[in-house]
């Protein structure tokens, strides 16, 4: 714990101004990442610290060796990103479940999972699918709205089945398994799955189903299987990678470079990049990790100031004293929490500011840390989707041309189903925890 000095202004004060300041920030239209580090900077040096403690709580995170494997798998979701070899998961996809009402909706939860064990990103399958599905979905018949809402309901499955970035920087910040945390959150990604399906079939047939046509021709078994056969290696890197770091072949960190060299090879296999692309791929990457641990470093920042004002002790209290009557009563109420800040807040943030406060409060009582790790891991369905901070959402909303207040109606069925979702994962905790038992790892 990083020491600090006497605090100079009332604890509730500093925090209540660094709350201020980051609201004010944020409607100055200051992007998050600096809002974030100024106010925690602000509210550090009116509660009485050292600036050069500051400093060091932002470079706190960077130590771990852990961390480097966030830059290693951005790597690899740009390359396939970047070089296209996503449209052959379409293609794979599209013959085997594309040929019901709704079915290309149905192969971009499908193909936006897949994808999202090759980058570990919403953003990135959200910037991905809406170009590649997205004007395919609109000259099927699908409204636009409907269309948008769609692939900014799926891309959130990029962000926590693995290799997941916010699975890696939560497992750093809780001090729990990097592999655990991924196999929970393939857990949730099936749950997830499950109910995107539900729900595009009920609107689909229900509401919109006669505007949305199927798929326009049949596919031979032979088309099918070559569709299938060149898309394979991308199915099959995945399953390479995850399956070294669980036999213990490499590190997570390790597993990144070799999914890289993978995700190259491939690309040359297919002869889909150039030095120039190339280039490319390592500035998008450099730029995109760089946003990321510049995130991590601030949340680090708030997380101290948290720490200085008392608000950690507060809130571990809180949720202690609710564990007094029942313990799902404390999971509800941290839902409840992470769902309003969600809206504001990244989920990178709440998994370093409070992530490691939940389990040192819950797990004396009984609670699995890692059923706690997945709360945060499926914060991820909502704070993606829902303004202001939403960015997969403003990704779509943007490649597609459509306004916000056309597609909010759309997307409440999908927001419904995430709470649903988010619901069965609090209160029925083996629904997340039975695949990583499965597979013999200690939770």
């Amino acid at each position: 714990m990083l020491w600090v000095s006497k605090v100079v202004v009332d604890p509730g004060v500093v925090m209540s101004l660094f709350f201020m300041f980051f609201f004010l920030f944020i409607f100055l239209g200051i992007p998050v990442t600096f809002s974030l580090g100024l106010s925690g900077l602000i509210s550090l040096l009116l509660g009485g610290a050292k600036l050069s403690l500051a400093f060091k709580a932002i470079f706190m995170p960077y130590a771990s060796f852990t961390m480097l494997a966030i830059y290693l798998f951005t790597f690899m979701g740009i390359i396939f990103q970047k070089t296209g070899l996503a449209a052959l998961l379409i293609d794979a996809l599209e013959p085997l479940v594309g040929r019901v009402k709704g079915g290309l909706a149905l192969v971009t939860v499908l193909a936006s999972a897949f994808f999202g064990t090759l980058t570990g990103s919403a953003n990135a399958t959200a910037a991905t699918f809406s170009r590649l599905v997205g004007p395919e979905m609109v000259k099927r018949g699908y409204p636009k709205p409907f269309a948008v809402s769609i692939i900014a309901a799926s891309a959130p499955l990029g962000s926590f089945i693995p290799p997941s970035i916010t699975g890696i920087v939560l497992s750093v910040a809780t001090n729990t398994s990097v592999l655990t945390n991924f196999m929970v959150g393939a857990a949730i990604g099936f749950l997830v799955i499950i109910f995107l399906f539900i729900t595009i079939l009920t609107i689909s047939y229900k509401f919109v189903g006669g505007t949305i046509t199927t798929v326009g021709s049949r596919y031979t078994k032979k088309e099918v299987i070559i569709r299938v056969a060149k898309a394979f290696p991308l199915l099959l890197m995945p399953l390479v990678v995850l399956g070294g770091i669980y036999f213990g072949v490499f590190s997570v960190t390790e597993g990144g470079a070799a999914g890289c060299l993978a995700a190259l090879l491939l690309a040359v296999t297919y002869r889909r990049i150039n030095l120039k692309l190339l280039r490319d791929v390592m500035v998008d990457s450099a730029v995109t990790t760089g946003m990321v641990m510049l995130l991590v470093g601030t949340s680090y920042l708030m997380s101290y100031t948290m720490s200085l004002t008392g608000l950690n002790k507060a809130f571990i209290d809180m949720l202690r004293s609710m564990s007094l009557t029942t313990p799902y009563l404390a999971l509800l109420a941290l839902v409840a929490i992470l769902l309003a800040m969600g809206c504001f807040i990244d989920v990178i943030v709440l998994c370093i500011a409070m992530a490691p406060l939940a389990v040192i409060a819950l797990m004396p009582l009984g609670i699995n840390p890692y059923h706690i790790n997945a709360l945060f891991l499926a914060g991820n369905l909502i704070g993606n989707v829902t303004p202001p901070v939403g960015t997969v959402l403003f990704i779509s909303l943007q490649s597609l041309n459509e306004k916000m207040e056309k597609v909010f109606k759309a997307l409440l069925p999908f927001l419904v189903a995430y709470i649903i979702v988010y619901l069965i994962i609090t209160l029925i905790p083996e629904t997340v925890l039975w695949f990583p038992r499965l597979l013999g790892l200690s939770i």
